[in-house]
């Protein structure tokens, strides 16, 4: 394992999707999250633990990477793999979440489609990160 590439993934990955997420959850669409909030949210978000989260995620994910890297386009495999993280971890959560609290259908559709763009952009950093070749 290239240490060097795994920290810069890591960071780069970090640093993508929690600016997305930022723009994402407050600036374009932080009227529909507003609206369609569940009962449990907290009155200000705890920023130390959604950056400690998205910061795992990020680490998870360029740990991954290399073990399912079959060749081919930094850009095209970053995309496949990143949407298919999105997938894999927001959409179970989302329809959980939507049995346990009061967390509306039209959040399970439009946090689980964004996570496919967001996780999707993020792989295409950590893809361009390690590159083509041996990782």
């Amino acid at each position: 394992m290239n240490t060097k590439k795994l920290l810069l993934a890591w960071l780069a990955a970090f640093v993508v999707t929690f600016l997305l997420a930022g723009l994402w959850h407050v600036v374009l669409l932080g009227d529909f999250y507003r609206t369609n909030d569940v009962a449990l949210a907290r009155a200000e978000p705890n920023m130390l633990f959604v950056a400690l989260g998205q910061l795992i995620l990020a680490f998870l994910m360029a740990v991954v990477y290399p073990i399912g890297y079959k060749g081919g386009s930094p850009v095209k495999e970053g995309l496949r793999f990143g949407a298919l993280i999105g997938i894999i971890w927001m959409l179970p959560w989302a329809v959980q979440m939507h049995g346990l609290w009061n967390y509306p259908l039209a959040g399970v559709i439009v946090d689980s489609a964004w996570h496919v763009v967001q996780e999707g952009i993020g792989g295409i950093v950590i893809g361009l990160v390690y590159g083509t070749g041996k990782q």
